[in-house]
């Protein structure tokens, strides 16, 4: 690495180096981030860039789908308000854990944190995932729990569903299939293949192991429509044939991993707007200054020419990883068209990832 590339700098709109970069810049001030090295920063793409590659150009703004429902939630746990939840669900590599966190210390049930005598640590409201599981299929809802005598319903919990980019979904279960199976899993430079490479007429199924049982699908491409057809969807199954009502099966919110990751706070704020929450800084959270929203700012592994990993933060990395390249380009043409035929074309409509 360049000597010059070694330097400390404050990005600064004098020099140029804060041109683009305003809003991620804004976010890491908070975490009182004040100096990073000039390589590092420079690979942080501007944000152009981003909502082009997170197909937000015409609209830089998060998608939240669902919020047609949050008067529906709010009406059925309106006699006992302290009950209200909130918890993530969705697939492996969505950013559930992430959104967790963004709750737990940005967005308060006032009711319960006042049934806990203010102390906001105990009293949020916001749970780890849903009863029936954040992985699990939301068919399940009702008929699976994980934890014992659970102290409430499937009706006073909020699920808060993470879409993510197929294209980048799919290559992300590559390197992290969790439960999933599939041939060719594992070969870095094919997969994921959506037909079997020995006989393209036939899908590559796969196999899930979900809490409940395992889930069998024609590929990893149907997996994605299968689990959130089950969200997005009023009568949505696999195999019947009927026709899709998209009318919500019961109070939902679906949002997109990119947008936790680029407009975290404007995310969280709708999400706890919608449980009847409200968006506020806990007393007992001493890593931000008071009525400072909470950014997520995690330690990532040193990498080559980023200096030592005091001055790398997973946020930047995040930036970096997810907002300077079309997951689309990862792909053969001949591949990204039968994703295309695949993919379920509301759903990627309603989250602009077509």
């Amino acid at each position: 690495m360049a000597e010059d590339d070694e330097r400390l700098i404050t990005p600064s709109t004098s020099d140029g180096t804060l041109q683009g970069k305003e809003r991620l810049w804004q976010m890491l001030t908070t975490r009182n981030v004040t100096q990073l090295y000039a390589s590092y920063w420079e690979s942080v793409p501007a944000f152009d860039t981003v909502l082009t590659n997170i197909h937000r150009t015409n609209d830089p703004s998060p998608i939240i789908y669902g919020l047609e429902t949050c008067e529906e939630f709010q009406r059925i746990t309106a006699d006992n308000p302290s009950q209200r939840r909130i918890a993530p669900a969705g697939l492996f590599n969505t950013g559930t854990n992430l959104l967790s966190v963004l709750l737990e210390y940005n967005c308060q049930n006032p009711h319960r944190v006042a049934k806990f005598n203010g102390n906001a640590k105990r009293g949020h409201g916001n749970e780890w995932q849903t009863l029936w599981g954040k992985h699990t299929p939301a068919r399940y809802r009702g008929a699976y729990v994980t934890a014992k005598n659970p102290k409430y319903s499937v009706d006073e919990i909020l699920p808060i569903v993470l879409v993510r980019n197929p294209y980048s979904w799919m290559k992300s279960m590559c390197r992290n299939p969790y439960t999933a199976s599939w041939q060719g899993q594992s070969n870095s430079k094919t997969c994921p293949k959506l037909k079997r490479e020995s006989n393209l007429n036939q899908w590559n199924e796969v196999n899930v192991r979900f809490g409940p049982g395992q889930t069998h699908h024609k590929s990893l491409g149907h997996l994605f429509n299968d689990w959130y057809g089950d969200y997005f969807y009023n009568n949505y199954t696999i195999d019947d044939g009927s026709e899709r009502n998209t009318t919500a099966p019961f109070p939902r919110l679906m949002i997109r991993f990119e947008d936790i990751i680029f407009f975290p706070k404007e995310v969280t704020e709708a999400v706890c707007k919608c449980a009847g929450g409200t968006l506020g800084h806990r007393a007992d959270d001493k890593d931000v200054a008071n009525g400072t929203f909470h950014y997520v700012v995690r330690s990532a592994k040193a990498g080559f020419g980023h200096g030592p990993q005091s001055h790398r933060n997973g946020l930047i990395d995040s930036w970096i990883r997810y907002g300077s390249v079309n997951p689309e380009s990862e792909y053969s043409s001949d591949d990204l068209a039968l994703a295309q035929q695949v993919l379920d074309p509301l759903i990627m409509d309603a989250f602009a990832y077509s």
